[in-house]
Formats: structure tokens, C-alpha cells, sequence
């Protein structure tokens, strides 16, 4: 078995706004990938840069209030 299949991973949901899907579900089309790809590609150039950081670099808005997080 390769290396890559024995690392474990977890599934996660998230909620976007529908204006957010919208646009990586295109990206993702544009490009012959899932969704799912392009979330995980963000999530892990996140990490790369800011993952050992103890302060966000960037204030993230509030939710509204009846919003879910």
C-alpha cells in the first residue's frame, strides 16, 4: 500500500453561504475536481502559513444572530 492511503483523515461538515459553494463548486468545475478538493487544498494552505500561529490573522465576521456558526 502506498504511503499517502495510510494516512488517516477525518470528515468534517461545514456551512457555507450559498454565494460560497457557488463559487467553489465552479472553481472546482473549471479545474476537474471535487469541491471537497478545493476546501482541502484552502484548509491546508491555511495551516501551512498560519497553522502555529496563536492569534488569527484576520477577524472573522460574526455570525448574525439565527445564523448557525
Amino acid at each position: 500500500m502506498p504511503a499517502a492511503s495510510l494516512k488517516k483523515t477525518v470528515r468534517t461538515s461545514v456551512i457555507l453561504p450559498e454565494t460560497a459553494h457557488a463559487r467553489i463548486q465552479a472553481l472546482a468545475d473549471a479545474n476537474n475536481v471535487s469541491a471537497a478538493w478545493i476546501i482541502r487544498a484552502a484548509v491546508m494552505q491555511f495551516l501551512d502559513e498560519h497553522g502555529y500561529e496563536t492569534q488569527l490573522p484576520l477577524k472573522l465576521p460574526r455570525p448574525k444572530t439565527g445564523e448557525r456558526e
